[in-house]
């Protein structure tokens, strides 16, 4: 993922999009390799683009500067560094004119600021934003497909849903998912840490982390989070059942309790 914009980097607004978008795709079976954040600026953004591109992943998820403002340089930033020429959409165009005419503002002049949210790359292809103005945009650069959504978050998550995961889901397939939560009563992390080292080496696949939570009267509270994913759900239900009472038994033999377990599919 690349989260563009100056409020993102100034501590103005928190990423909620990136909280989001892992979210959603931990659910998939899926999950966000890497997050890099920038500046509204040209060599900022196709530095980056770049640099993610040359590892070839499935997806890249742009998010922020779409707008018709001078700062909203995305896309712009995306075509100079993949070198595709930027120009107008008549698809693009039609999307906007159709939010307008949505608000009650049906033939609304085509300003430049509004123009300007129509211009895309070469060869890409806007997507419907249901709740916005500016389209989102797909473009394919290698093995990789990028996808730069607006920064809004409603915005954002109404392309996303529609156009994004519906492609992300056919390329993960069907995953089967296992989430386990326990909390750990009497047993300080560091006690624990080569129990949770011996399980991550017995499950490679899966994720184990714990979450310190501070001690009440002397009892050091903790949290650990199992998450299991496949394509057989019968198999990851057997190995996130596995992980819980061997951790489980590990907790017991450090003469701690587990105070409480949490699992959903």
């Amino acid at each position: 993922m690349l989260a563009v914009g100056k409020e993102l980097l100034i501590g103005r607004t928190m990423n909620s999009n990136a909280f989001w978008i892992g979210r959603r795709l931990a659910k998939m079976g899926s999950m966000i390799k890497e997050i890099t954040t920038v500046d509204d600026d040209l060599d900022e953004i196709g530095a980056a683009l770049l640099g993610v591109t040359s590892r070839a992943p499935d997806f890249l998820v742009v998010v922020g500067g779409l707008g018709p403002t001078p700062d909203d340089m995305t896309l712009k930033g995306v075509a100079r560094a993949l070198r595709l020429r930027l120009a107008p959409s008549e698809e693009a165009l039609r999307l906007i004119r159709a939010h307008y005419a949505t608000r009650g503002m049906a033939g609304a002049a085509m300003t430049p600021p509004r123009k300007k949210m129509g211009a895309l790359p070469a060869g890409s292809e806007p997507l419907e934003n249901g709740v916005g103005t500016a389209p989102g945009v797909r473009l394919v650069a290698g093995r990789t497909v990028i996808f730069c959504l607006p920064g809004v978050p409603a915005e954002m998550r109404w392309i996303f849903r529609r156009s994004v995961e519906p492609e992300i889901r056919a390329k993960v397939g069907v995953i089967y998912r296992r989430n386990v939560t326990m909390r750990l009563l009497g047993v300080p992390e560091s006690a624990l840490a080569p129990a949770l080292a011996a399980e991550l080496k017995r499950h490679p696949g899966a994720y184990i982390k714990s979450h310190p939570r501070g001690a009440v009267g002397g009892v050091s509270r903790i949290l650990i989070d199992i998450a299991v994913a496949g394509a057989e759900r019968g198999e990851v239900d057997r190995e996130g059942k596995a992980i819980m009472l061997e951790l489980k038994a590990a907790v017991a033999s450090l003469g701690g309790t587990v105070g409480a377990v949490e699992s959903t599919n």
